[in-house]
């Protein structure tokens, strides 16, 4: 009988497993607790140009974090001071036990042809690949040799669990 029953309670476990819904989460770039500038500078580690304050989203999630097959909407507001040509966009978990960087999304993004000083705004869909250690944050990063910064406004979403 307990044989039955463990064999039962494993079997419903799987079940519960494979029909397991997908969270979708939501991140409006206005919310980052860095501020409303990212200053995108040259990357100490590599040979891009990157985000040097990523915006920060973790209190948002209050220890729900997105898990490997959730959805996060990244919506995005905001304009740069110079033209970028291509800016790359990707969810990152940059904390140190994250080993500063842990790629979370199943791809990056890349927003084309951004004007100075003029507004972009959209939205970004991200699956998510691997498991946050402990923070989420939004990178930004060109190969280009430009050192910009980009002035975040609220989108109109609330970041957390939709």
């Amino acid at each position: 009988m307990k044989k039955f029953l463990m064999t039962a309670l494993v079997a419903l476990a799987v079940a519960t497993t494979a029909f397991a819904q997908a969270k979708t989460y939501v991140i409006d770039l206005g919310d980052t607790t860095n501020g409303t500038t990212v200053s995108i500078g040259k990357n100490p580690y590599g040979t891009n140009y990157q985000n040097v304050n990523p915006p920060m989203f973790t209190k948002f999630f209050k220890g729900d974090l997105p898990q490997v097959g959730d959805i996060v909407e990244v919506h995005y507001k905001f304009s740069s001071n110079v033209d970028i040509p291509y800016l790359q966009i990707g969810l990152i978990d940059p904390s140190e036990a994250a080993k500063w960087w842990t790629e979370l999304g199943d791809d990056y993004a890349k927003i084309e042809n951004i004007p100075a000083n003029t507004e972009m705004e959209g939205v970004i869909v991200f699956k998510i690949v691997k498991k946050p250690v402990q923070a989420i944050s939004v990178q930004f990063m060109y190969d280009d040799k430009i050192n910009s910064k980009l002035t975040i406004k609220k989108a109109g979403f609330k970041t957390g669990r939709k």
